[in-house]
């Protein structure tokens, strides 16, 4: 990203007006966030709203993963130092440019300040994911902005950065997958430092490079919050990363360790960070059944279409899939294979032949070749048939051993009875409004 170049700005503005064919202002709404450095302009009240909900949540989440907030539900949200300018263009079913999202820092005229200006165009609708991905860099990009940029000064925020705070935010939250941060780690998969910093266009690896890319950028992440005084630290190093133009690696060493320290300490010290990020994380293999649910969960995937509704496809009906344009055959495949891959660290080893075979059969898809297709998808449905059998059997088994094997009675499933004939034999001596629509709704199921 280059600062204070118009080009790109003119030319999606360009592209939008030959989009809409219309001359409505895109900014007759306004709306305006509590400490005014937030403004989202549109034509539409709910899609404004929408946006600044999201955004607002946005800080909250980063102010409290960054800075280690105690309470999870802290309403605090992370400070901006500049501007940030949303203008929303268009309506779901419009013809939208080749980027729907756009951003450009510049330096508010006659000021020492600035404004990033986040153009997004909803002819697809709102993608919550590309939009929290856009929406984080702005809120980086903000704390690299002052006085010491020059006019045309590139100025970036790296991919690793926006990846790895996505993730520790998603550790905060409980919902990052600590057992595939261990397999990584395990199988010695994890990248390098230097390859992280450099990794210029992380959306040009395949699925399981992106994954490790991910993973790692989030244990580095992890890992410099770690360090003492390491919110300020990293804040510290925000401020001048995305506009530093030497080395990455010679950046960051400076930033977080006395000079002197070379690639080797360096490399010891990240040896050492995934180590002791590692040895809590859940290490245990899924079971078949836990295998069995989470397969069949990822074997279908969402695609919105031109009037911006979403449409669910299974890999099963796959002549569905391969109907669809070539390019929305590889949007809708691209996580489906990556999910497959994803399982494949974690699930019963008996499964791994299984998901090899639906990673074929996505790959084939995508490419738009359904030879063998059909047949293979009948051995795979046939084997997680046979396999899902032995997971019952297995798991009936171990309750029954559990039952017979005990050396006295708990007592619990007679209180539960005992409790259960307590609340079947007491009625409410006055029945108020609740009881009686229940009873209702009851005798309208029993005819």
């Amino acid at each position: 990203m280059r600062l204070f170049s118009p080009v790109l700005a003119l030319l999606f503005l360009g592209q939008i007006s030959l989009a809409q064919g219309q001359t409505q202002d895109p900014r007759s709404i306004k709306i305006v966030s509590s400490d005014e450095r937030v403004v989202v302009h549109g034509q539409n009240n709910a899609a404004c709203s929408t946006v600044l909900s999201l955004i607002t949540a946005l800080r909250k989440e980063l102010n409290n993963a960054i800075k280690e907030v105690g309470d999870a539900s802290s309403e605090t949200i992370f400070p901006l130092n500049n501007n940030l300018i949303i203008t929303l263009y268009g309506q779901a079913g419009d013809p939208a440019p080749e980027r729907n999202y756009l951003l450009q820092p510049r330096r508010v005229e006659s000021s020492e300040r600035f404004r990033i200006d986040f153009n997004i165009h909803l002819g697809k609708g709102l993608d919550r994911v590309q939009f929290r991905e856009k929406a984080l860099e702005c809120l980086l990009l903000d704390h690299s902005l002052n006085s010491s940029i020059r006019d045309g000064q590139p100025i970036r925020v790296a991919p690793w950065l926006i990846t790895g705070v996505l993730e520790k935010m998603a550790w905060r939250k409980n919902e990052a997958d600590r057992g595939l941060y261990k397999a990584l780690f395990k199988n010695g998969l994890m990248m390098n430092i230097e390859e992280l910093l450099e990794l210029e266009d992380p959306s040009e690896l395949n699925a399981a490079d992106r994954t490790t890319f991910k993973v790692s950028a989030g244990a580095f992440i992890l890992a410099m919050l770690n360090q003492e005084d390491g919110s300020k630290t990293f804040l510290s190093y925000l401020e001048g990363a995305p506009s530093y133009e030497g080395e990455p690696l010679l950046f960051f060493r400076n930033t977080f360790f006395e000079a002197g320290l070379s690639k080797q300490g360096l490399a010891k010290w990240w040896a050492l960070q995934l180590a002791n990020l590692t040895q809590d994380f859940v290490t245990e293999t899924l079971s078949p059944l836990a295998t069995e649910n989470a397969l069949s969960q990822i074997l279908q995937g969402d695609l919105q279409n031109d009037t911006g509704e979403i449409l669910t496809y299974r890999l099963i009906a796959f002549q569905d899939i391969l109907a669809l344009p070539e390019k929305e055959r590889r949007i809708l495949l691209a996580p489906i294979l990556e999910r497959i891959r994803l399982l494949s660290f974690r699930c019963f080893p008996s499964y791994r032949p299984l998901l090899a075979g639906y990673a074929r059969i996505t790959e084939q898809l995508a490419e738009g070749d359904d030879e063998g297709i059909a047949e293979l998808l009948n051995v795979l449905e046939k084997k997680r048939m046979d396999l899902k059998q032995v997971g019952l059997r297995t798991r009936d088994y171990l309750d029954w051993y559990q039952i017979v094997a005990a050396t006295k009675l708990t007592g619990e499933f007679e209180t539960y009875q005992r409790l259960k004939q307590e609340l079947e034999t007491q009625n409410p001596s006055h029945p108020g409004p609740i009881d009686h629509y229940l009873n209702a709704v009851q005798k309208l199921y029993d005819e």
